[in-house]
């Protein structure tokens, strides 16, 4: 392994698919499965980080406003340097779908230090409201 990766860390890999043994990540895959934990974890699940994680399923059945997207990105830009402080985020954008009023899209550029160039995470985030 790299010194990289002993730097970012080696994790098991999500889901755990124990069929073919155990799989691991590191380097910067384990920081992006790392940001995708982040999203998908609600504050309070953690034992001994009761404030970590994103906490997207309270919007679940909020409408596709403007206001409702203007709230997830502040979210994941206050929940992601916070706890995720392998990464120097750049931008959190949510956009609505034309074609699905209960879709947004939500990009997440950063980068992993030394990694030279950003990475990009599209996450979708059905949302029941639907849309305006």
């Amino acid at each position: 392994m790299s010194g990289t990766a002993n730097k970012l860390g080696i994790g098991l890999r999500f889901p755990l698919v124990t069929a073919q043994g155990w799989g691991w990540v590191s380097d910067v895959d384990a920081v992006d499965q790392a940001v995708r934990s982040v999203l998908l974890t609600e504050p309070g699940e953690r034992i001994g980080r009761p404030n970590f994680g994103a906490g997207l399923r309270r919007f679940l059945f909020q409408p596709n406003s403007l206001e409702t997207r203007a709230q997830i990105r502040k979210t994941l830009q206050e929940a992601l340097p916070r706890d995720e402080t392998r990464i120097a985020l750049q931008d959190v954008q949510v956009t609505s779908d034309s074609r699905d009023p209960t879709l947004v899209r939500i990009a997440i550029i950063y980068q992993v230090p030394p990694d030279p160039g950003p990475r990009n995470l599209v996450y979708p985030f059905y949302l029941d409201g639907g849309g305006a």
